[in-house]
């Protein structure tokens, strides 16, 4: 492959997927990962979603859960790249409708290209102990 950005590209995929993530719209979400995908839990879970139906999030139980309104990336550090995969660590934040931060976290993404689409494959991530907090059971 000549050329590639790389990292253009795992950060365009990580923004869509962000997009569709504070929409809130699982079909849209779907459309921004690669398969197998890959989610390593905060408890070393391992959920992989070998397809695109296979994959789910609960946006009205994170709602309802921890407040929920949206997230954001608040940094990107590129750990390593390859014209077919990048690593990568986000810093993210989550929040209330009212604007307030309850939580952030960081996650480890793997971005992969799979015929022609970038998409994000795996991620592991960690939350500070305010997020773990607002996920649990009240």
């Amino acid at each position: 492959m000549a050329n590639v950005d790389a990292e253009g590209e795992a950060r365009a995929a990580l923004a869509a997927f962000l997009s569709a993530w504070n929409a809130g719209d699982i079909k849209a979400v779907r459309a921004t990962l690669n398969y197998p995908h890959i989610t390593v839990g905060p408890g070393g879970q391992i959920i992989v979603a070998a397809t695109p139906a296979e994959f789910q999030t609960d946006f009205a139980r994170m709602r309802a859960r921890e407040g929920w309104h949206a997230s954001r990336f608040d940094s990107f550090t590129l750990i390593a790249a390859s014209p077919v995969k990048v690593h990568g660590e986000v810093v993210f934040s989550r929040y209330r409708a009212d604007g307030a931060c309850y939580g952030t976290g960081r996650v480890l993404y793997i971005v992969t290209e799979q015929g022609g689409h970038w998409g994000m494959q795996l991620r592991s991530g960690m939350p500070d102990s305010n997020l773990a907090a607002a996920r649990s059971d009240r």
